[in-house]
């Protein structure tokens, strides 16, 4: 999608509550995060919905993975 699309449907299912870069973030790593259109960012500012851990650490992620795992099988 492209950054006028998200932001299109942004604006028809969320609520205009706060303010908001212009960009569409795709992705991240570590404290790098990329947008829909291939720019590069560094995340050192803090906001609504906080990543505090950095973006796709493997431990991390097998960490929660895991943890995921034990939950589903509850309810299967």
């Amino acid at each position: 999608m492209t950054y006028q699309e998200l932001k299109s449907e942004e604006q028809q299912y969320v609520m205009q509550t706060y303010g908001r870069f212009p960009i569409a973030l795709d992705h991240g790593q570590g404290a790098q995060l990329w947008d829909v259109e291939g720019n590069r960012y560094i995340d050192l500012a803090s906001g609504i919905g906080v990543n505090c851990l950095g973006y796709n650490h493997p431990v991390l992620t097998h960490a929660i993975e895991a943890y995921v795992s034990v939950l589903a099988s509850d309810y299967t």
